[in-house]
C-alpha cells in the first residue's frame, strides 16, 4: 500500500505521521541507517560497539546469495542419502523464520524437498511428538542456535543424539547438522561429536533478525523453496529502502514511522489481522517487535491472532495491520475503518513476498525503537528468568525436589498463586470467578498475557483461544496467547522489559508422562516447570500483575470458555 493511502487509512494519525517522516528525512535517518549509526539508538559507547556488530541484516538479501549454491548441493546431497525427513531444533529467532514459511508453503512436498518439522518446546508431550513425527534413521536434525547455548537446544539434542545413538552407533553425527556462529560451544560439540556438517550464521546478524541468513535460508531449502526468488524479492525490498529514496516513498521508513509515531501517541498494540494463508508471519513479527522495543518501561505491543471482536468493542489503543493475499478479512477492515480505527493494508501477491516482508518489518523496527528512544539489538531483561530458572534447577539436582512458591489457595483441585487482591463474592468460588476477579484489575490501555506452559496442540489452542475471546469481551483489553517456553525467546523481553500495562495469566500443568534428558539429570517436565516457576518470579519481580494458575493434569476443561 502506498504512503498517500495509508494516510487516509491511519486517519487521526496522519497529521503526526507526514510530520514525523519529514523530521526523519530532514535527520537523515535512511542514510544514519546504511552507515550503521549506532546513536540512532543508544548514546551509550559499550551499546555503540554492540549495535555495530548487529547491524549486517542491512545486506543479508545480497550477502545470503552467495550461500545458494551450498545449500541446494547440501539438499541434494541428503535425499540422496536417503533423508526423507527434516526436524529443526531451534528456538526464538533460530526456529520463528523457518516454521513462518513451512506453515507458508505446506505443500511443498515435491521430490526436491524433505518432511519437515521444528521442535520448540521442553513439553514432553511435544518432545515425544515430535520423535513420532521424525523416523530417526531417515530424519537429518537441525540443531540451531546464534550462541550455541541455549539451554532448550541442548535438552533436544541429548535427548536425540541418545535416540540416534541407540540405532547409528558410530554414524550417529551423520544425521546432525549444526547452524551456530562461529566459535561457540555448539561448533565444537559440532566437530567433535562429527555432525554432517557446520554451517556457520553472520556473527553480524542478531537471532531475530536472522530470517535471511542461513538460519532461515537453510530450512527454507529443505522444505523446497526457491530461495533465490524469495531473496530476489528481499532485495528489492531493500533497493526501495535506500537512502537515495525520498523518505515518502522508503516502505520501511514509513512503516517504522508509524509504529513509532502511533505507540507515541497511545496506539501501541499492533494487530494482525491475516489472511488464513499467511497468518503464520505474524509469530515471526511478535517476536521482532516485541523483543526489540519492549524495554526501558516502553515498547510496542504486537498482538497477533486475537479472535476477532466486533468492531465497537476495540479500545483507542490499537494499530490494524492486516496482512492481505486474498481478501478474505476485507469486511472486517470496512468494519474496523467505518468505527474510525486506523487500518493499513499490506498486500501479498504470494508466499515468496515473505523475503520483501522480513526486510521491511526489520527496517521499520529499527527506525521504529529510533523513535521511541529504545536499543532495538539488546534483550537487557531476559537474563533474569534464565538465572532463576537455572537456580531452580541445581537446587533440583541437590535435593530432588522443584522449589515453587507457595500456593494462595486451591479451588476445585487448581492451586491459584497471585500478587493481587481479589475481590470474589462467593463462599466457595468457581476458578471462573477466580480469574474474573483477577480481570478486574484491568484499565483502559491494558493488555492480558495469557501464558501457557501446555503444548500447543490443536485441542489446547482452542481452549485458550476460548478464553482469550472471554478476557477481550469481559475487560476491553488487547490479549496476547504465548507458549512457554517458547514466547520466553519472543514476548519475555517485553513481559519484563516494557511498560507495566500488561496483566499475566499464568497456566501451568503436570504433564501426563514426562521424559528424561540424558547427561543432563532432570527431565523435560522438571526443566519446563522449573521455566514456569521462574518466568512467574521474574514477573513479581517487576511488580506486575501475575496470577497462576496451576491444573491437575486433565484439567483443561476447567478453562474452557
Amino acid at each position: 500500500m502506498d504512503s498517500p493511502n495509508w494516510l487516509r487509512a491511519v486517519r487521526e494519525l496522519a497529521d503526526p505521521l507526514q510530520q514525523r517522516i519529514r523530521q526523519l528525512e530532514s535527520e537523515n535517518i535512511p542514510r544514519r541507517i546504511a552507515q550503521c549509526d549506532p546513536t540512532l539508538w543508544s548514546q551509550d559507547a559499550h551499546a555503540a560497539v554492540e549495535i555495530q556488530q548487529r547491524l549486517g541484516w542491512l545486506e543479508s538479501p545480497t550477502k545470503s546469495q552467495s550461500l545458494l549454491a551450498e545449500l541446494i548441493a547440501f539438499a541434494a546431497e541428503c535425499r540422496a542419502a536417503g533423508f526423507t525427513h527434516t526436524l529443526l531444533l531451534g528456538m526464538g529467532g533460530s526456529s520463528l523464520a523457518p516454521e513462518v514459511m513451512a506453515l507458508t508453503f505446506p505443500k511443498l512436498s515435491t521430490l526436491h524437498a524433505l518432511n519437515f518439522s521444528i521442535l520448540d518446546s521442553t513439553n514432553p508431550v511435544e518432545v515425544r511428538a515430535a520423535a513420532r513425527r521424525a523416523p530417526i534413521q531417515r530424519t537429518l536434525i537441525l540443531v540451531a542456535s546464534k550462541s550455541g547455548e541455549t539451554a532448550e537446544i541442548s535438552a533436544f539434542l541429548e535427548y536425540f543424539w541418545s535416540r540416534a545413538h541407540h540405532k547409528m552407533g558410530e554414524k550417529t553425527g551423520q544425521q546432525f547438522v549444526a547452524i551456530t556462529d562461529p566459535g561457540t560451544s555448539l561448533e565444537a560439540l559440532a566437530r567433535q561429536r562429527r555432525f554432517r556438517r557446520i554451517f556457520s550464521g553472520d556473527p553480524t546478524v542478531g537471532g531475530r533478525y536472522s530470517a535471511l541468513t542461513v538460519f532461515g535460508l537453510l530450512p527454507a531449502v529443505l522444505i523446497g523453496l526457491d530461495v533465490n526468488k524469495l531473496l530476489c524479492r528481499a532485495q528489492e525490498m531493500a533497493m526501495r529502502c535506500k537512502p537515495d529514496k525520498p523518505a515518502v516513498e522508503n516502505p520501511g521508513l514509513v512503516l517504522g514511522a508509524l509504529l513509532g509515531q502511533a505507540a507515541l501517541l497511545g496506539r501501541n498494540k499492533l494487530t494482525f489481522i491475516a489472511d488464513p494463508q499467511i497468518a503464520a508471519f505474524g509469530s515471526w513479527l511478535e517476536q521482532l517487535i516485541a523483543e526489540s522495543s519492549g524495554k526501558q518501561g516502553k515498547g510496542i505491543i504486537p498482538i497477533d491472532l486475537e479472535p476477532p471482536l466486533p468492531a465497537d468493542r476495540y479500545g483507542r489503543d490499537r494499530l490494524f495491520v492486516y496482512l492481505r493475499i486474498t481478501g478474505r478479512r476485507d469486511t472486517q477492515v470496512k468494519r474496523l475503518l467505518k468505527h474510525g480505527q486506523p487500518v493499513i493494508t499490506l498486500h501479498f501477491q504470494d508466499g515468496y513476498d515473505l523475503g520483501a516482508e522480513f526486510y521491511r518489518w526489520k527496517y521499520a523496527t529499527a527506525v521504529a525503537c529510533s523513535i521511541l528512544g529504545v536499543n532495538g539489538f539488546d534483550q537487557p531483561d531476559v537474563q533474569d528468568s534464565k538465572d532463576r530458572t537455572r537456580h531452580k534447577i541445581s537446587a533440583f539436582k541437590q535435593s530432588g525436589r522443584l522449589e515453587d512458591q507457595q500456593f494462595s489457595f486451591e479451588v476445585a483441585g487448581v492451586r491459584i498463586a497471585t500478587n493481587a487482591s481479589l475481590n470474589y463474592h462467593y463462599n466457595a468460588p468457581t476458578l471462573r470467578a477466580i480469574i474474573d476477579a483477577f480481570l478486574e484489575k484491568a484499565k483502559s490501555g491494558d493488555y492480558v498475557a495469557i501464558n501457557a506452559y501446555l503444548p500447543r496442540k490443536r485441542g489446547v489452542h482452542t481452549v485458550l483461544q476460548g478464553l482469550r475471546h472471554h478476557i477481550a469481551l469481559k475487560t476491553g483489553c488487547a490479549t496476547t496467547l504465548g507458549y512457554g517456553p517458547r514466547f520466553l525467546h519472543s514476548t519475555g523481553q517485553l513481559h519484563k522489559g516494557g511498560s507495566a500495562d500488561g496483566l499475566f495469566l499464568q497456566i501451568t500443568r503436570q504433564p501426563p508422562y514426562d521424559l528424561e534428558i540424558p547427561q543432563q539429570g532432570i527431565s523435560f517436565g522438571t526443566l519446563q516447570m522449573a521455566q514456569a516457576i521462574g518466568d512467574f518470579e521474574a514477573l513479581l519481580g517487576r511488580n506486575r500483575r501475575v496470577m497462576r494458575i496451576h491444573l491437575p493434569t486433565h484439567g483443561l476443561k476447567l478453562l474452557d470458555y
